[in-house]
């Protein structure tokens, strides 16, 4: 059975609400799928594109599955889907580091005009570290998860980068505790996690044994 990676190059017109969640998805699981579906319906969204990262820079300490494999696992789980989800491929085109800077550039590029960078909560207040994360908001709104009533109010968000409190959109969800590495422990100690990866990547995982022990 040939790998699921093939995508269609993404072409945009302006007045699509266009957002995108970036992940190492290894693997993608119920929390990332949430997430997409409540910022989807928070913010109106005619496109959401799930794109799994290259080279995650913030993870060069660590053993990452390699990008192909990632990439073919989250096109499986999308087709499972059938509808409602996109997957790209253009930060494991990619040559060098992945950087979301790079990306939301050549979404905007592209001609997603109406563009937000999805997150979880708790990258809001890492974003200082990100790579010049000042200009991501050049080209993209922030969309970011948020337990309702636990918004920040604009003063604190422009206390993490100047401005961000103009660029933000809080989407209300309540959040699911789920880890990818508890869950590819899980899936090498046999375990089932059926209920939180969706059963296309988890078959594609187990056919290559993505996660058995070495």
């Amino acid at each position: 059975m040939a790998d699921p990676t093939e995508v269609a190059e993404l072409r945009f017109t302006p007045h699509e609400r266009v957002g995108a969640l970036g992940g190492t998805f290894d693997p993608l699981h119920r929390a990332h799928l949430h997430l997409a579906d409540a910022a989807a319906q928070a913010l109106e969204l005619g496109r959401l594109i799930l794109i799994p990262a290259g080279d995650p820079w913030r993870k060069r300490d660590r053993v990452v599955t390699p990008a192909r494999h990632r990439l073919a696992m989250t096109v499986a789980a999308a087709a499972e889907r059938r509808g409602g989800l996109e997957v790209s491929d253009m930060e494991v085109r990619r040559n060098g580091p992945t950087y979301t800077l790079d990306t939301v550039r050549e979404l905007r590029e592209r001609g997603a005009a109406q563009l937000w960078w999805i997150m979880g909560a708790d990258a809001v207040l890492d974003l200082p570290h990100w790579h010049r994360a000042n200009e991501i908001l050049s080209c993209a709104r922030i969309a970011a998860a948020v337990r309702p009533g636990a918004e920040l109010d604009r003063r604190r968000l422009d206390r993490i980068i100047p401005g961000l409190g103009r660029w933000l959109d809080w989407v209300p969800m309540e959040p699911i505790a789920l880890s990818a590495s508890d869950l590819r422990e899980r899936i090498r100690a046999g375990e089932d996690v059926s209920a939180d990866v969706p059963s296309a990547a988890l078959e594609y995982a187990r056919r290559r044994r993505l996660y058995s022990a070495p």
